[in-house]
């Protein structure tokens, strides 16, 4: 009986944040809720599963729970990966675009060449005579 209360906390937990990011993603925080209510049925009702299970030609409930949860996870990881590429790209462009706009031209007589200088450890930059 503690399981099932500590599972329907964790789920009811679950819907309580899909709900407070409704605005930010609807597919993804109506899918969020969908499968929070499924789970907090299939935890008051654990027979369920095995009926479930039996119709779709799993043998157990909790096989067809883990091949569910198996899929679930795959796609958050490929959607998760799919997100950190795109920002790695934009990054990039960031980059580029930064690096354009603060570039600066050669000076009249420098030849882009710098030499250390001498002790000091400041840098001499070679100009025309």
């Amino acid at each position: 009986m503690i399981i099932k209360l500590i599972l329907l906390a964790g789920l009811i937990g679950t819907f309580g944040y899909a709900l407070s990011q409704h605005r930010r993603s609807r597919w993804l925080s109506t899918v969020l809720m969908v499968i929070s209510v499924a789970g907090a049925v299939f935890v008051l009702l654990p027979n369920l599963t095995n009926e479930i299970a039996n119709a779709v030609g799993v043998g157990r409930g909790a096989d067809l729970v883990l091949y569910c949860f198996v899929l679930i996870s795959l796609f958050a990881i490929f959607n998760i990966h799919l997100r950190l590429r795109a920002s790695a790209g934009t990054t990039t462009e960031l980059a580029r675009a930064l690096a354009i706009m603060s570039a600066t031209g050669p000076k009249s007589g420098d030849y882009g060449v710098k030499f250390p200088a001498t002790g000091g450890g400041e840098v001499v930059t070679h100009r025309e005579p």
